[in-house]
C-alpha cells in the first residue's frame, strides 16, 4: 500500500496539525504494517507555483499529445498512484494555506487523475480509495470548514475518491480553551477513525 502525506502545515516542527498528522500516519502505519509512507512537504516544493498563461500552454499541448511524463505531471502522478492520501493544513482564513491551493492546482491533470467521459462529465482515475484531511483552527470552524469542502468537492466529486473524512482540532487560540485537551481528544478521534477502517 503506498501512503501520500501532503504536508500543508507551513509552520514546520511547530505546527500543531503537524503533530496530529504524525500521530495519524502512526496510526496508519500500525493498520497497515509495511505500508510505504512517502512525504510531500509543500513548503519545500520551490517550484510549486500558481498556473500562469504559458505554463497553461504548455500544459494544455502536453495533456493533448498525451505527454504525461513532462516534470510538471510529477504531482499529479504522484497522487494518481497513492492508494491512500492524507492532507493535512491549518485552517486558515476559512480555508488553508495558497501552496495547498496550489497543489491542488498542479493534480487536477486530465488523463492523469481524471478524465472527461462521453457525457461530459468527469471520471477519476486515481488509485486511492480514501482521503484523510486534517486540520487546526485557532478559533472555531462553526458549521463551514471551506478547506475540507473544496478537498472534498474536488477529490470526491472531481476525481472521485470515494471516501473522504476530515478530523481537526478548533478553538486553540482562543482564550481560556484547554488546549492540550482539545489536541488530545483531536488525536483520539484520528487514531479512533484510522482503526475504523474496512
Amino acid at each position: 500500500m503506498k501512503v501520500l502525506f501532503v504536508n500543508g502545515c507551513i509552520r514546520g516542527a511547530s505546527s500543531r496539525t503537524l503533530g496530529l498528522c504524525r500521530a495519524a500516519l502512526e496510526e496508519i502505519e500500525a493498520k497497515y504494517p509495511g505500508c510505504q509512507v512517502e512525504e510531500l512537504v509543500l513548503d519545500q516544493e520551490t517550484d510549486l507555483a500558481p498556473l500562469r498563461s504559458d505554463t497553461l500552454a504548455l500544459r494544455a499541448e502536453l495533456e493533448e499529445a498525451g505527454t504525461f511524463d513532462h516534470p510538471m505531471f510529477r504531482y499529479a502522478r504522484q497522487f494518481a498512484g497513492a492508494d491512500l492520501v492524507v492532507l493535512g493544513a491549518p485552517y486558515w482564513e476559512y480555508q488553508f494555506p495558497a501552496l495547498v491551493r496550489c497543489y491542488l492546482e498542479h493534480i487536477s491533470v486530465g488523463g492523469v487523475t481524471f478524465t472527461y467521459g462521453e457525457d461530459g462529465r468527469p471520471h477519476g482515475l486515481c488509485k486511492a480509495g480514501r482521503l484523510l484531511y486534517i486540520t487546526t483552527a485557532g478559533g472555531p470552524i462553526l458549521d463551514r470548514n471551506c478547506g475540507f469542502d473544496y478537498v472534498k468537492t474536488l477529490c470526491g466529486q472531481m476525481l472521485q475518491i470515494p471516501s473522504i473524512q476530515w478530523v481537526g482540532a478548533e478553538c486553540l487560540d482562543v482564550w481560556g480553551e484547554d488546549v492540550a485537551a482539545r489536541l488530545a481528544q483531536a488525536e483520539t478521534s484520528l487514531r479512533e477513525t484510522v482503526r475504523s477502517w474496512d
